[in-house]
């Protein structure tokens, strides 16, 4: 057909072109002159020099009409070998095309069979490149390349006589010089270096669905590491990076890939061999599982694998491996504290768990386990595999308590007397202490301990460090401790210690009921006589009780997922209340102190929990116990640095704020005493009731060292006055209220109620 008759029809779909809702050029032909349609057949493109490309030349051409075909062809040189590639570059440049570009490239003999396709189909998007790139080893073959709009409607073709396509063909070299190893490995030679076996090869994806194989000898008990490593690039390539390792016999050990193909691939493993003989790693493009799309090659990303090979040098991975509780690596203590146990070893390999079973002869007082683990220097051998630090160490013990499993498992999960359970600091934690309940193992696991690693907030395993009350027992009693990462993906050969020691705990005990004494002459207030010790001892294990955000800023001793069954070491005092006449109130003196460590640092501080009996609900001789419920409620008292509002202040705006405790550091202790603007006093209904229990906790605990500590209190006159705007105020006095009591005296309200507010 003539070019002439062909422009009837093309102003016709012009003219249609410009309708609404049509998805084709609004102005298609870019002028009066149309641009030349040439190569529209298979022969044209064999016979016609305007349609015989040159290789490295880049021609223009136009999709000028619908169902434009252009027909090119291209013969492979003489010198074409087995790593000659065949790359093809297609595409418009404009910033918008009705024209969806295929490239297909054939055979030019009488199939004609198709050896790569690809379209950019990107409908209302900008136009992108299409490139083909395939290993073609013919010499002087002759191929056809046919190019033509795909559209998104099949019956509505598309063209573009305005923008033109570009086209270039061209023959380079495979950059990578280990092909072909697609299907035949490259051989890595290990060679010794500084005590380990190393081999390096290296290689491009530079042809689609392109896999580059490589293989080494191992022999069984030695670990390797293996990586994977690339530069990033801009724009990225067309593909991640991934690998497998592959074992002698076929079956995959493990794979990997890059996150996103943006980003720098920095792939590694470490594991250990148990099949001797010649494993294989396939390096190929991600491909999702049950996916057919072709992964494009590249020609510009140049990747690294790098193989180690070494001795395990862990010894009880070497004899008998201690990855599973079954074969944990057992140690006793001797027959009394102290001890010393030096559990060592490193995560040397993916998926490395270390267990240790650390077993404490029968003993007929309370003691105490106390474990750290310690990282070492030696080693190393590699880099830490990439991904979360996340290592963790966890204590554990077998519950027996019931007939059958199935009744261990329920004992474990319900039952403190069997498992004990710290849910009060780290609720989040039930559902991990309830899958050890409900472990396979022999018998189920009780989580005693449980330290996660966060590197941000409590760097240098700041947190891995505990202590366990072990009661009295007339048997050997076995703890179980396991060093991990979570989800055993990560190693880094280096050497560690986990330190645990036994030691006794002597003061576990409460002690015998305490008169509260007399103060009133009030000498010292606020602070009680130094003869008004009514508790002391040491805090020895446990949490303590933590300010709501110290654990996300990194304070004290505890990570924000650190867990104890037993969150802290209580001891426990009864204080006698005097027996007085009206009017019942009085003050109570109160002051802690605390022995500091060498370096004068505080190792934390004190909480008193309160549970008074309130002597005007009696019930059969007995009384209603006031407790403290939670913490921080307002029975709870500790240490605060910070202007509060005292029980009796008025309520609303911050006038009247005053501290509430006192801190001094002196003669390497440090002392916190109740200020008189707390107004500290006991109400007469508590006076009533006769008794009042202290409990104390370790408050911000940081340091698990053991200091001693002294509880002081006495009672004083009622009220008492305190500093207030350059002046003194008195705390609210008890009024007589006009009644008389059975005995006739006067009968009084009370001055003293600070359980009502905070």
């Amino acid at each position: 057909m003539s070019r002439l008759a062909r422009l009837l029809p093309l102003a016709s779909l012009l003219l249609l072109a410009a309708c609404p809702g049509d998805d084709g050029p609004t102005d298609p032909d870019g002028g009066s002159e149309l641009p030349a349609d040439l190569c529209n057949t298979p022969e044209e493109a064999l016979s016609q020099p305007d349609c015989q490309l040159v290789f490295g030349q880049q021609i223009e051409r136009y999709i000028s009409e619908p169902n434009d075909k252009d027909w090119y062809s291209v013969q492979m040189p003489a010198t074409t070998n087995a790593r000659t590639l065949l790359r093809i570059s297609a595409g418009y440049l404009a910033t918008s095309t009705a024209v969806n570009l295929s490239v297909n490239l054939l055979r030019a003999d009488g199939n004609q069979q198709s050896l790569a396709l690809e379209v950019d189909a990107h409908a209302q998007a900008a136009p992108k490149p299409v490139e083909i790139i395939l290993p073609f080893t013919e010499p002087n073959a002759r191929l056809l390349l046919l190019l033509e709009d795909k559209p998104t409607i099949p019956n509505r073709p598309q063209f573009d006589a305005r923008s033109p396509y570009f086209l270039k063909v061209e023959v380079v070299d495979n950059p990578d010089v280990n092909e072909p190893n697609d299907t035949q490995p490259t051989a890595l030679t290990l060679q010794p270096q500084g005590g380990i076996q190393v081999a390096n090869g290296s290689g491009y994806l530079a042809t689609t669905d392109d896999v580059d194989l490589f293989s080494f000898t191992v022999p069984a008990g030695k670990v390797a590491y293996l990586r994977l490593f690339a530069e990033e690039l801009r724009p990225p390539p067309p593909y991640r990076l991934s690998y497998r390792l592959v074992r002698p016999n076929g079956t995959r050990e493990v794979e990997g890939q890059v996150a996103n193909s943006s980003i720098a691939t920095d792939l590694a493993t470490a594991r250990k061999v148990k099949d001797s003989g010649t494993w294989k790693v396939e390096i190929l493009g991600y491909k999702p599982a049950n996916t057919n799309t072709p992964v494009e090659g590249d020609l510009r990303l140049r990747y690294t694998l790098e193989v180690r090979v070494m001795d395990e040098e862990d010894p009880k991975d070497q004899n008998g491996d201690n990855d599973s509780l079954a074969n944990a690596h057992v140690q006793m203590f001797g027959t009394a504290p102290p001890g010393v146990l030096s559990l060592d070893g490193r995560l040397g390999y993916v998926p490395d768990a270390d267990w240790y079973a650390v077993d404490v002869p029968n003993y007929g007082q309370p003691s105490l386990l106390h474990f750290e683990l310690r990282q070492g220097t030696r080693g190393a051998r590699f880099p830490p595999l990439p991904g979360l630090v996340d290592r963790q160490v966890r204590v554990f013990q077998q519950v027996t308590k019931g007939a059958t499993p199935p009744d261990r498992r329920v004992a474990c999960r319900t039952d403190v007397t069997a498992c004990p359970k710290g849910y009060s600091e780290v609720p989040t934690a039930q559902p991990l202490v309830d899958a050890y309940c409900n472990n396979s193992q022999p018998e189920p696991l009780c989580l005693y301990s449980a330290r996660e690693e966060e590197p941000q907030r409590f760097p240098n395993l700041r947190n891995f460090e505990g202590a366990i009350p072990v009661p009295p027992h007339g048997t050997t009693v076995r703890y179980y401790f396991l060093v991990q990462d979570d989800g055993t993906n990560w190693a880094d050969d280096r050497d560690y210690s986990l330190v645990v020691s036994w030691e006794d705990d002597p003061d576990s005990q409460p002690g015998s009921p305490v008169q509260l004494a007399d103060d009133s002459s009030s000498s010292t207030f606020p602070a009680p006589p130094a003869s008004a010790v009514v508790l002391s001892g040491q805090l020895n294990y446990g949490f303590g009780r933590l300010q709501a955000d110290d654990r996300v800023r990194g304070r004290g001793v505890r990570g924000p997922m650190d867990y104890d069954a037993i969150p802290s070491d209580v001891d426990s005092v009864t204080l006698n209340l005097p027996n007085r006449g009206e009017p019942l109130d009085r003050t109570w003196e109160l002051q802690w102190t605390v022995q500091n460590l060498p370096d004068g640092g505080l190792p934390h501080g004190l909480a008193l929990d309160l549970t008074f009996c309130d002597g005007n609900r009696l019930d059969g001789g007995g009384c209603t116990p006031v407790s403290t419920g939670s913490r921080g409620a307002p029975l709870t008292l500790a240490y605060r640095p910070d202007s509060l509002r005292a029980w009796h202040s008025p309520s609303g705006g911050l006038s009247g704020l005053q501290p509430l405790y006192s801190r001094q550091v002196s003669g390497g202790a440090t002392t916190f005493t109740v200020l008189p603007y707390a107004c500290s006093c006991l109400e007469p209904r508590f006076i009533k009731g006769g008794t009042v229990r202290v409990d104390v906790t370790a408050a911000e605990r940081d340091s698990y060292e053991r200091v001693n500590y002294t509880v002081r209190a006495a009672h004083t006159d009622y009220p008492q006055s305190y500093a207030v705007d350059g002046g003194t105020r008195m705390c609210p006095a008890p009024q007589p209220d006009g009644g008389t009591l059975a005995d006739g005296g006067t009968a009084w309200t009370p001055g003293c109620r600070f359980t009502l507010q905070p």
